[in-house]
């Protein structure tokens, strides 16, 4: 499914249908885990790629461009994907290496912006809890999104 090819309008209908309850009072919307393939293709390319697109332009107007290529790759045309991507640049592997990476003004700027911006909205938008070493361990993290140095 090409992510272009998937109109907002089908989107509405989609979310209208599966936010019905039995008694036709519209429910909570579905968390991104609970849904389809097909459902999230859509999710995706009709609420998280213009939100996402809109945020990382405030922060940097050279990804006006942003597509489902930006983060998922060749991929998304053939449907062969898969996250955490190798499209998008590799972090350090551990702490030590992390702390010594954000030293460089660049990776320090994207980094901040990344915690404090991209990692809680996407979070939000999937509807899942965000990392947390102390209380949520398998939550939504840096690694949801991007490989670490010298993993395959």
């Amino acid at each position: 499914m090409n992510c272009k090819n998937i109109s907002i309008a089908t989107v509405l209908l989609l979310v209208a249908a599966c936010s019905a309850g039995t008694d036709g009072v519209a429910s909570e919307p579905k968390a991104y885990a609970d849904m389809t393939f097909e459902e999230r293709a859509l999710f995706m390319n009709d609420v998280v790629l213009p939100h996402m697109k809109e945020t990382f332009t405030a922060f940097d107007p050279k990804l006006a461009n942003m597509s489902c290529e930006t983060c998922h790759g060749e991929g998304v045309s053939t449907g062969s994907y898969a996250m955490p991507s190798r499209q998008v640049p590799r972090l350090p592997a551990s702490e030590e290496e992390f702390l010594e990476y954000v030293k460089d003004p660049e990776h320090g700027r994207w980094s901040q912006f990344m915690m404090d911006k991209v990692w809680p909205e996407m979070a939000s938008l999937l509807k899942v809890k965000m990392f947390d070493p102390q209380t949520q361990v398998d939550g939504f993290s840096c690694h949801n999104c991007h490989k670490v140095e010298g993993e395959h």
